[in-house]
């Protein structure tokens, strides 16, 4: 790396300065830490403290500059210990490009390069698309999560259905008898569907803690996990609710505005 590297890559610096022609000591001594690296030493005043890392045979690199902790190998692992040497001869350039004209950019970029090392193929990739092969596998879980979940509630929204159904149907007479009684469709709704909420009430009670330790142990996978939200179960109680009043509310309103005299006289 050299010069420009800080800046080319947005790292943000928090004490001292960056890498700079104006002091050739930078190019044998000069190194910039990171924030894990500061705390790890228990340094306070970290500019100016001696870090051997050529060997005892070699004078100690001198810290000139903090920068801020930044993921290295995903969420998966935890900040290391950090720091950049100045190597200005490297093998590796690092470019930031517009990404309105990237193309544009890329050739003129190839152009240069056959020119200096015409017996060398041009081969490049994006940070962004690095970034985005760690994250690839968790994406693709999260797609084949969601997925089975709309599945989930698709079949257990069927079988409610046909559970609401076949109580209703069960009950035909007695909702009958209460419409005669003067009972309204309101009432008969509330009181089969009271019945369907208990059993929803129940299987949270029983599903959510279930849920929220297996995603807890799950989020235990990452270096700095999340925490899991109460409004998370929240809005899935509610949107068990509403399936609940829908699809049991539809068969239970049907049925309470049969004529209860057609219905009796079936019986």
């Amino acid at each position: 790396m050299d010069y420009d590297f800080v800046e080319t890559m947005g790292i943000q610096m928090l004490e001292g300065r960056d890498f700079s022609r104006e002091f050739m000591s930078d190019t044998t001594d000069g190194v910039i830490i990171n924030e894990t690296m500061a705390r790890r030493f228990n340094w306070e005043e970290p500019l100016g403290k001696k870090i051997g890392i050529r060997g005892p045979e070699n004078p100690p690199a001198r810290v000139v500059g903090v920068m801020k902790d930044f993921y290295q190998k995903g969420l998966y692992n935890p900040i290391e210990t950090f720091m950049l040497v100045l190597r200005p001869n490297g093998y590796f350039a690092n470019i930031r490009i517009d990404g309105k004209n990237q193309q544009e950019m890329l050739e003129q970029i190839r152009q240069v390069w056959q020119e200096m090392y015409p017996d060398r193929p041009f081969e490049y990739s994006f940070l962004a698309d690095n970034f985005d092969e760690q994250f690839r596998a968790d994406e693709k879980r999260a797609q084949i999560f969601t997925l089975f979940s709309l599945l989930i509630i698709l079949i257990a929204s069927i079988g409610l259905f046909g559970l609401a159904s076949f109580t209703v149907e069960q009950r035909t007479r007695e909702i009958g008898i209460r419409k005669v009684m003067g009972a309204s469709s309101s009432v008969i709704v509330r009181l089969i569907g009271k019945e369907f909420l208990w059993l929803i009430l129940i299987s949270m009670a029983i599903g959510f803690p279930v849920a929220w330790y297996f995603m807890d142990r799950w989020l235990e996978n990452y270096a700095y996990p999340a925490d899991l939200s109460p409004w998370i179960f929240a809005g899935t109680a509610c949107l068990a609710m509403v399936v609940t009043v829908l699809t049991v509310g539809n068969s239970t309103l049907r049925a309470a505005r049969t004529n209860p005299a057609n219905v009796l006289r079936m019986e």
